[in-house]
């Protein structure tokens, strides 16, 4: 059966707390690369969450973290994240300044931000502020602009289903961003307690799977070889680690960019969460003088 979340072109949007239903506004990171990142983290200002490391890093570290943002294969779709609905109680406790909902899309997003098969187009910050600027309204300091985006042709979003029994599925549906019409979906069955970002990058898979399903996905080695598992498989990623990803995407949400930078190479450090390290590149590019729609 279809979770009625998933009938027809309505977008799932994360708001404070639960996911409403609404219109929604309309790296490669190679090993290298993610190593690079988390040695950045030994600079000043790479201390604790906000404790003992809390000095600014220098414009030269951030420059280092900016990795540029990779650049997609010719053809490559360009899909934007309209959300990802979680059950009333989700299957684990995290403690998150952000909706959850929210913060498993956003790692959805920076999985598919390192990509060069697929141009991940942020939609939901960039619809923002586009409106901020149409009326009038100044950016804070440190607020990026935001600049010009070639807008998405595809929107994704995806629905975590409770079975019983231990199992869960997820329902992941590809639209058309112009007519909101349903163009592929794709479903798998996960455990119950499926780890937070195991089951983002099973969305991921599911996402690579129908944009393949309508002939839109171009080859691609990926760097990190099995980063992807074409179904669910536990991360390994601790708890801490998500936890301060988390709190990196709530500073990251307000333009504070140290709290942010500190808490992305914190969670950076986990072994294999590319992730947070797709999502610190991002946040050093947006400081640096990037633009929303481009970054």
């Amino acid at each position: 059966m279809t979770h009625p979340s998933l009938r027809g072109p309505v977008p799932i949007v994360a708001t404070a707390g639960r996911c409403s239903r609404r219109l929604a506004p309309s790296v490669a990171v190679t090993v290298l690369a993610m190593a690079a990142t988390a040695c950045a983290s030994a600079g000043p200002g790479a201390g604790g969450d906000g404790g003992a490391g809390s000095g600014a890093a220098s414009d030269d570290e951030w420059r280092a973290l900016a990795a540029p943002r990779p650049t997609a294969l010719p053809g490559a779709p360009r899909v934007a994240v309209s959300g990802l609905e979680l059950p009333t109680e989700p299957p684990w406790t995290l403690t998150s300044p952000v909706p959850l909902e929210l913060g498993l899309a956003e790692l959805v997003a920076a999985g598919l931000l390192r990509r060069q098969d697929v141009e991940l187009v942020e939609r939901r910050r960039f619809s923002a502020a586009v409106e901020a600027e149409r009326s009038g309204r100044p950016r804070a300091p440190g607020t990026p602009a935001a600049g010009v985006s070639r807008g998405a042709e595809f929107t994704a979003a995806a629905a975590w289903l409770p079975l019983g029994g231990g199992r869960a599925t997820l329902e992941v549906r590809l639209a058309s961003a112009q007519t909101g019409a349903i163009v592929a979906a794709r479903r798998q069955l996960i455990p119950a307690n499926a780890d937070p970002v195991g089951a983002a990058r099973a969305v991921v898979a599911s996402i690579l799977g129908a944009l393949d399903d309508v002939g839109r996905l171009p080859a691609w080695n990926d760097p990190l070889g099995e980063a992807i598992p074409t179904s669910y498989a536990p991360s390994g990623i601790a708890r801490s680690a998500v936890e301060r990803f988390l709190r990196a995407l709530a500073e990251e949400e307000l333009w504070n960019w140290e709290p942010a930078r500190r808490s992305y190479q914190l969670a950076s450090e986990s072994e294999g969460f590319f992730e947070a390290g797709a999502a610190l590149a991002r946040t050093a590019r947006l400081r640096s003088g990037g633009t929303l729609g481009e970054s």
